[in-house]
C-alpha cells in the first residue's frame, strides 16, 4: 500500500505542476514533455542494475509501443480538450480504468468481493458525476482517449505477467522510446527548442517516471483490478484537497456528491 501512496503522491504533484505551467500561458507542451522524457530516461539508466542489458523481445518491443501510447495519449488529451472540454476529457480519461480492470479478470484470473465491485461502480459513477456530457462535440476524440488511457494504464499489469520481470528495464525503455518519439515530434513540426520549457520538463520527469515505478511495484502486493481504480479515486480526492488549499477553489453543491462517492468508494475499495 505504501507503494500505491507514493504513486498517487507522485501523480498530484505533476497535476499541480502542470497546473503552475499551464497558468503561464501561450507554453508550447512539446518542449516541456521533451524535457521530462528525457530526465525520465536518464534517472532510468542511472538506477538499473547491470543485468539490465539482457533485454528480451517482448520487453523491448512492448517497451517501444507503450512509449508510443505514453505520448499519443498526450496529444489525444490535448485534441479532446478542444474538441469536447476539460470536463469531459478528464472523465473519459478516468473512466479508463475499466480496461485494465476488466483485463485483470478476464485474462489474469484476478476476483473481486462485492464490496470491492461496489467501490469501483461507485468510482465511475462519481467520474461520469463529474463529466458534462453537453460538452460532447467529437464522439471520436472520447473514444480514442477512453481506448489510449486505458491500455497504457493495463500496460502495467501486462508486463508484470507477461515481461521479464525487469521493471527498471520497463520503464526506461518507456520514457527513451517516449523522449525519442518526442524529439521527432518537435523536429517534423519545427517547433523552436527554448531552453526554459525544457527546464519545466526536467522538474517534471522524476515525479513522472517514479508515479510508474512506484505503480509497478505496488501491483506486487495489491490485485490489479483494485490498485487501478484505488489510484484513480485517490488521486482525485488529493487533487480536490489540492484545489482547496493551493488554489483556493469555492465547493459547489454537485463538488460535495461528487466528493462522497469517491470517499465512499475507497473505503469499499480498502475492504
Amino acid at each position: 500500500m505504501l507503494y500505491l501512496a507514493l504513486s498517487v503522491l507522485c501523480s498530484v504533484i505533476i497535476a499541480n505542476f502542470l497546473m503552475v505551467v499551464g497558468r503561464k500561458g501561450g507554453l508550447s507542451m512539446l518542449p516541456i514533455f521533451l524535457g521530462n522524457y528525457f530526465v525520465a530516461s536518464i534517472s532510468g539508466a542511472l538506477t538499473m542494475k547491470s543485468a539490465a542489458a539482457a533485454v528480451t523481445g517482448f520487453d523491448l518491443g512492448f517497451g517501444l509501443i507503450i512509449g508510443a501510447f505514453f505520448l499519443g495519449g498526450f496529444w489525444i488529451y490535448q485534441k479532446s480538450i478542444v474538441a469536447n472540454g476539460l470536463s469531459l476529457s478528464v472523465g473519459a480519461m478516468r473512466i479508463s480504468m475499466i480496461l485494465p480492470i476488466l483485463i485483470s479478470l478476464i485474462f489474469f484470473g484476478e476476483q473481486l468481493g462485492p464490496l470491492n465491485l461496489l467501490g469501483i461502480i461507485l468510482g465511475i459513477a462519481a467520474f461520469s458525476f463529474g463529466a458534462d456530457p453537453k460538452a460532447l462535440r467529437n464522439f471520436l476524440w472520447i473514444i480514442a482517449l477512453f481506448a489510449v488511457s486505458g491500455l497504457s494504464d493495463a500496460s502495467m499489469k501486462i508486463f508484470k505477467e507477461l515481461g521479464s520481470g525487469n521493471e527498471d528495464l520497463f520503464v526506461y525503455l518507456i520514457f527513451s522510446s517516449a523522449f525519442i518519439y518526442t524529439l521527432i515530434a518537435i523536429l517534423v513540426s519545427r517547433l523552436r527548442f527554448n531552453p526554459k520549457y525544457i527546464l519545466y520538463g526536467f522538474v517534471l520527469g522524476l515525479p513522472n517516471r517514479y508515479s510508474t515505478v512506484f505503480f509497478l511495484k505496488s501491483l506486487d502486493s495489491i490485485p490489479a483490478a483494485i490498485a487501478y481504480p484505488l489510484l484513480a479515486v485517490s488521486i482525485v480526492i488529493m487533487s480536490i484537497i489540492s484545489d482547496i488549499l493551493f488554489w483556493k477553489k469555492r465547493p459547489v453543491g454537485k463538488d460535495y456528491i461528487l466528493w462522497l462517492l469517491l470517499i465512499l468508494s475507497l473505503i469499499l475499495l480498502n475492504i
